[in-house]
């Protein structure tokens, strides 16, 4: 027997509770599936989907920037992945000092397999919509990212780490792009 569900009053706190246990569920099933993917964890897998996208070239600062990891931490990470053949190193064109960071062919092909698991898990949490429903959670989605960016550039990279930039439409519709670019 299904239940009715009862309508509450706004700021009864259920709407908080439910969107904070749902995008706690919904963040394990993405880590799980981009570590079930490449066998790694501890943010190699967002470090691979974000050196095959939008950080592509940039420095181990960018990239301890959009992780949140100390420098440390990130040049730690990056040597392991680089000994897994997954991230090079090169130097960068204006300044000697300056490496940026490139996935590798097969870094790239892991960070597709973590952007595929990630949507396979998606898919099955969002088959109990009908199209019209997912149309207008895709509309409330959009509004609440541009609003957790904050309008704030440096925000949007750690946001964005494990997101499949061509699905989003990144530069041209990604919401939070768009919200950062004002």
């Amino acid at each position: 027997m299904h239940r009715a569900y009862t309508w509450r009053r706004v700021n009864d706190g259920r709407t908080e509770n439910l969107l904070a246990t749902c995008s706690l569920a919904l963040a394990e099933r993405v880590i799980g599936a981009g570590e079930e993917a490449t066998g790694l964890s501890a943010g190699a897998p967002a470090a691979l989907v974000a050196l095959s996208g939008f950080l592509s070239g940039r420095s181990v600062n960018a990239l301890a920037h959009v992780l949140g990891l100390s420098h440390a931490g990130t040049v730690r990470l990056v040597d392991r992945l680089q000994a897994d053949g997954l991230v090079e190193r090169r130097r960068g064109d204006g300044d000697a000092r300056e490496v940026n960071l490139v996935a590798t062919r097969a870094g790239r092909a892991a960070a597709r397999r973590v952007l595929a698991g990630r949507e396979a898990a998606m898919a099955r949490a969002l088959a109990i919509f009908a199209p019209d429903e997912r149309d207008q959670l895709t509309g409330h989605l959009e509004r609440l990212l541009a609003e957790l960016s904050g309008g704030d550039h440096s925000v949007a990279g750690h946001m964005c780490r494990l997101c499949d930039i061509d699905a989003c439409g990144h530069p041209d519709t990604c919401p939070v792009t768009l919200a950062t670019a004002h």
